[in-house]
């Protein structure tokens, strides 16, 4: 949770809102009070936003939300002069739900490359023997999905790339809003992420208490 306080109208806080959050209407909505609430089609992590004249409260289950929300809005003040009082609530619980919902993201793409690297091996056993009988149905089911497996392996990069971003974000996040940097330590997490095992990551989450 973070809570923002301070001289801005609510004009001025909904303009903030919008440079942070895509395709929020540029139109101030009308009363005293706005509520919105967003939900992340790739995570399922959710953002609420409450604000008036003088007060704005955002609350989400994604520690990473709520850091880039602190970073741009303080930015946004700083930049009018204006001074605001920030707080935050963050919950140890909230970054372990995170990457609980990242795991089978994370898994699939992971499970992915073995399968590709299997197919040409799987293809000589195919030539040498005449078929594919006496590998498992698994086996089977790889090298009949060979190019679709291909294909979906040669946008891999790209997903991957996503996911450890994320990952690396909200480790970083975490310690940061408990006053410790740890960019330093990042090489050793992508170490982590190399052997992938949940219960393993989520330890290394823990090791900087």
């Amino acid at each position: 949770m973070l809570k923002l306080v301070g001289p801005f109208s609510l004009a001025e806080i909904h303009s903030w809102i919008c440079f942070c959050i895509p395709d929020v209407p540029e139109r101030t909505p009308p009363g005293e009070q706005v509520i919105m609430c967003f939900h992340s089609t790739f995570l399922d992590t959710q953002l609420e936003c409450t604000y008036k004249r003088g007060e704005a409260i955002f609350r989400s289950d994604n520690v990473s939300t709520i850091s880039i929300l602190k970073d741009v809005l303080s930015k946004e003040a700083t930049g009018r002069k204006m001074s605001v009082d920030m707080t935050h609530v963050i919950s140890d619980e909230s970054v372990t739900h995170t990457l609980r919902l990242l795991h089978p993201k994370l898994e699939y793409q992971l499970l992915l490359a073995k399968k590709v690297q299997l197919i040409d091996a799987l293809k000589e056993i195919e030539v040498h023997e005449g078929s594919t009988d006496c590998v498992t149905e698994e086996y089977q089911a790889i090298l009949k999905n060979a190019d679709q497996l291909q294909a979906e392996f040669r946008m891999q990069p790209c997903h991957l790339e996503r996911l450890y971003g994320m990952i690396t974000d909200l480790y970083i996040d975490k310690f940061k809003f408990q006053g410790q940097n740890v960019k330093g330590k990042v090489p050793n997490l992508m170490a982590v992420l190399e052997e992938y095992d949940l219960d393993r990551l989520l330890e290394f989450f823990e090791e900087e208490k």
